[in-house]
């Protein structure tokens, strides 16, 4: 029954926090971001288990959008993000106070508020229930079951060109439907630290039709807009974006 009615109120929801965004965020601090990166290579960084096999630091010369909880492989690189993106309100309550420390800015969904500290760090944005790819990161953005989707868009704002995607495998041990969650048992084998999500904590069950969907999306808006997403991902098994090698990313990047 409540579930039943959390959906039914659902658009409603959204469109309150949307009004409550725009009031609370007058002197927008994401416009800055518009065109910031244009024209240059940017690197988006997903987090599955080919990361272990990406040499990271080959990137650092460019921008890069970082995910979730990609610090767990800072102990092993010196590669940095410019950048880290979360809309996963769970993510955050597992990872709220190192976002709050991070000396990277953090970009969080606006409904994750409820669950991180105030911070320097820690910025917010606002997802929209629909899935349409925004072109304006600084007022909304589209919703999907994949923080990559809005690190996409935030990428796009940004002005890269190429953008140059890694550590996106889209291969997992287990599937669900949009929000359906697991408690963790043994090690993570999904993602690039077996303790990114550690036994006995919860995570949400990838949808990989809906991550394809809006990728899509995302393929379309940058190509009308006259720029690339390629994909090296090592052994990655999306076909959306345009494959390339990670020695020919590497080119591209330099």
């Amino acid at each position: 029954m409540l579930r039943h009615l959390l959906g039914w109120t659902k658009p409603a929801r959204y469109a309150a926090d949307s009004l409550l965004f725009s009031a609370r965020n007058k002197s927008n601090a994401l416009e800055p971001l518009k065109d910031k990166f244009k024209g240059q290579p940017l690197l988006v960084v997903g987090n599955g288990p080919s990361l272990n096999n990406t040499p990271l630091d080959d990137f650092a010369h460019i921008p890069a959008i970082g995910m979730n909880k990609i610090d767990l492989i800072f102990p092993r690189v010196t590669w940095r993000p410019s950048v880290i993106v979360c809309i996963n309100n769970m993510v955050v309550k597992q990872h709220a106070d190192v976002f709050a420390a991070s000396d990277i800015p953090v970009y969080l969904g606006w409904k994750s508020r409820w669950f991180a500290p105030r911070s320097p760090s820690i910025n917010y944005f606002n997802m929209t229930l629909a899935e349409d790819f925004s072109t304006d990161f600084s007022t909304h953005v589209g919703s999907a079951a994949t923080v990559t989707y809005p690190a996409l868009q935030l990428a796009h704002y940004m002005g890269a060109d190429p953008v140059i995607v890694v550590g996106v495998d889209h291969s997992f041990n287990k599937t669900g439907k949009d929000h359906a969650y697991e408690k963790r048992e043994g090690d993570d084998v999904n993602h690039f630290d077996p303790n990114y999500f550690k036994a006995g904590t919860y995570w949400g069950l990838p949808n990989l039709d809906a991550s394809e969907r809006v990728y899509w999306r995302a393929r379309q808006a940058f190509e009308e807009s006259g720029r690339r997403i390629v994909d090296a991902t090592i052994g990655g098994k999306l076909e959306v974006f345009e494959k390339v090698s990670i020695e020919e990313a590497v080119r591209m990047a330099s």
